[in-house]
């Protein structure tokens, strides 16, 4: 059976602890029966600049790709502005489950989002940070010269914090049923003092950075997405043979130059010389599940679980990982198409 989580690039992470396989894998929405409708439009949002959001949330979702192909398809923004006029229907109107499924229909959309705004603003805070500069040198004649003496001062700083709160719907036209609908909402901060380099970002700025984070939430609800995961490997000999020990530590060697290819060779090698060496099956856990092979992963798990005869936390996480990602299988592949 063809593969559904992929995972499509690795690398490794080199520290004093155990070295950890950095890798990327498609996850499915969050929201499975939001991602079945693909082919979409968006009305205006209630709220401060809805029309301008909703052009920006259709870009979100035009943007979408998965494997190369674009994961929705977007109604003719002229047709829905066509019929937007000729119906007059005010902005608040527009979230209406009936009256939005009623436009969906006639542009042709499957499904239709619609919203509201609930928050976009900035607050500021201010506060003091105490400086310290010289007020006397031992050489005045010398640029730099030795202080001798410092004085204290106050400067005034802000920290300015962002929000950026929505409520979106997903309205299904066909049946004019809400199969999505979330509270969204992102923050972002800065702040520097009057005697600051860089200047401090404006509101306007701010409120752009975490409206883009919202919609990234948004994206991650109603499409697959790409998810990076830190898979840590073991390095015990604990229950290997001389020749099995000297396999899993030249495989660490060669995961540590981000050659896991190798690696998994040398571990596979290691197994047959010591079958029932917890970390050998650990890893090859590790090689499974990086080369989009989580039912063979968890396998190897199990049996590791089982050799170690004790209650181990980077076994125990990686079968709950696994476990979920073989349950989300099914859900992927729907929302692929295949």
């Amino acid at each position: 059976m063809k593969k559904i989580v992929l995972f499509v690039a690795f690398s490794v992470l080199i520290s004093c602890a155990p070295p950890a396989v950095k890798t990327t894998v498609l996850a499915p929405a969050k929201f499975h029966e939001a991602s079945q409708l693909k082919e979409v439009t968006v009305l205006p949002f209630d709220g401060r600049y809805g029309k301008e959001f909703a052009a920006e949330l259709e870009g979100v979702l035009a943007g979408v790709n998965i494997a190369d192909k674009q994961y929705f398809t977007i109604v003719d923004r002229t047709r829905l502005d066509q019929v937007l006029n000729e119906m007059k229907f005010s902005q608040s109107g527009l979230v209406d489950a009936d009256k939005a499924a009623n436009i969906g229909k006639m542009v042709g959309a499957k499904g239709i989002y619609s919203g509201v705004i609930t928050e976009a603003r900035s607050v500021d805070q201010n506060y003091t940070e105490e400086r310290s500069e010289c007020a006397e040198k031992k050489d005045p004649k010398k640029l730099f010269s030795e202080c001798i003496r410092w004085n204290k001062k106050n400067v005034n700083c802000t920290k300015r914090t962002a929000t950026f709160s929505f409520t979106p719907k997903l309205i299904e036209v066909e049946t004019s049923k809400v199969v999505y609908a979330n509270n969204l909402s992102a923050t972002a901060a800065a702040q520097g003092c009057q005697d600051s380099t860089t200047p401090l970002k404006t509101p306007a700025e701010l409120i752009d950075q975490a409206k883009k984070t919202a919609l990234v939430q948004l994206r991650q609800d109603v499409s697959p997405y790409y998810l990076t995961l830190q898979l840590r490997l073991m390095e015990s000999t604990d229950g290997t043979t001389p020749d099995a020990a000297r396999k899993l530590e030249q495989g660490m060697e060669y995961a540590r130059a981000s050659r896991l290819d190798r690696a998994c060779e040398l571990w596979g090698e290691a197994r047959i010389a010591s079958p029932n060496a917890p970390s050998v099956l650990y890893n090859l856990g590790i090689c499974s599940e990086v080369t989009g092979d989580p039912q063979k992963a968890l396998e190897l798990y199990n049996s590791a679980d089982r050799a170690i005869g004790r209650p181990d936390d980077m076994i125990t996480a990686a079968m709950s990982r696994v476990r979920e990602s073989i349950q989300k299988q099914k859900n992927l592949k729907e929302q692929m198409g295949k």
